[in-house]
């Protein structure tokens, strides 16, 4: 029943709401400055994002859905978000991504404590993992690895996963604990083009290491790197469960190397990085991050669950 994962081409198109018709009597240097006003707010809304292209993953597995800036029957908005974060409808996080050039990303890691959730609803459910091509993507691919936290019959259940998308189902790989100390990491090894995904239970031992390739036929470009936590989709829709309340948790020690072996915190120089709120329906938060702190070659960072 493991297969949670919903990764779908994403953009980070912004479509601002636009002022009612006044009729003709606005003189066409009064529309100029109106149209150069609203392209303004749709840059400083959006930015850093520039990517445009979004479609849907056809792949049926089970609670697949939209990632960030995917469309699902509409435009997703960015409204009322503070500048540099973009919206997701079933994200909260970070992402970085190259600034210049096609420089891919080999390494990606962070550390967390496992949060406590409450069920909010029947069958909330929130991940919380560090990954790869996340978002902007047009390769298709999302390879990745961290927590679970999932209701059932109101119960909440916490245990490690990996997944190599599309290719592969969440696996589950033990068992966890609400205030075990967590780390999660996936690295690319360019000699052997394999990818390598460890999710580790500092607390209590148990630690997993898997060895994966990409599947034939798709890119795994790693063009970015991404720390998330994540409300999953129903089986084949685009139905999001419930977000599973985790209060406030904390994304630390986390970093990124470039192909380049350039290791730095999210905020490092040599790529860029955008904050990701989780946005439904509404211009109302359901998560939100905090400001990056950074110190040496990690960055810190809170996630806080909103609402529903």
């Amino acid at each position: 029943m493991w297969s949670p994962k919903n990764a779908t081409s994403r953009a980070a198109t912004v479509d601002e709401p636009r002022p009612a018709h006044r009729g003709a009597r606005y003189r066409p240097a009064v529309l100029f400055v109106v149209a150069v006003l609203l392209a303004g707010v749709v840059a400083v809304v959006a930015r850093p994002l520039t990517a445009t292209a979004a479609s849907t993953r056809t792949t049926p597995h089970a609670h697949d859905g939209p990632r960030p800036g995917a469309r699902t029957g509409g435009a997703v908005t960015a409204v009322k978000v503070v500048p540099g974060v973009a919206t997701s409808p079933n994200w909260s996080g970070y992402v970085a991504y190259p600034s210049y050039g096609q420089v891919s990303f080999n390494e990606v890691s962070a550390q967390w404590t496992e949060p406590a959730v409450t069920c909010p609803k029947k069958d909330a459910w929130t991940l919380f993992w560090v990954g790869f091509d996340g978002w902007p993507k047009t390769d298709g691919t999302v390879e990745q690895g961290g927590t679970s936290a999932q209701c059932v019959n109101g119960v909440p259940q916490y245990s490690a996963f990996f997944e190599m998308w599309p290719t592969m189902a969440v696996t589950d790989l033990f068992s966890v604990e609400p205030g075990d100390q967590i780390s999660a990491g996936v690295s690319y090894d360019p000699d052997t083009a394999q990818f390598v995904i460890t999710v580790s239970d500092v607390t209590s031992g148990a630690s997993q290491t898997m060895t994966e390739s990409c599947a034939p036929g798709l890119a795994c470009a790693r063009t970015s790197a991404e720390w998330v936590a994540e409300s999953p989709s129903h089986f084949g829709t685009k139905v999001w469960f419930p977000l599973a309340d985790y209060g406030t948790m904390d994304f630390t020690q986390a970093q990124a190397t470039n192909a380049y072996g350039v290791t730095g915190p999210i905020s490092d120089s040599a790529w860029v990085n955008s904050g990701i709120e989780r946005i439904t329906g509404s211009a109302e938060a359901l998560a939100k991050v905090s400001t990056l702190e950074t110190s040496g070659t990690t960055s810190t960072f809170s996630d806080t669950w909103h609402r529903k």
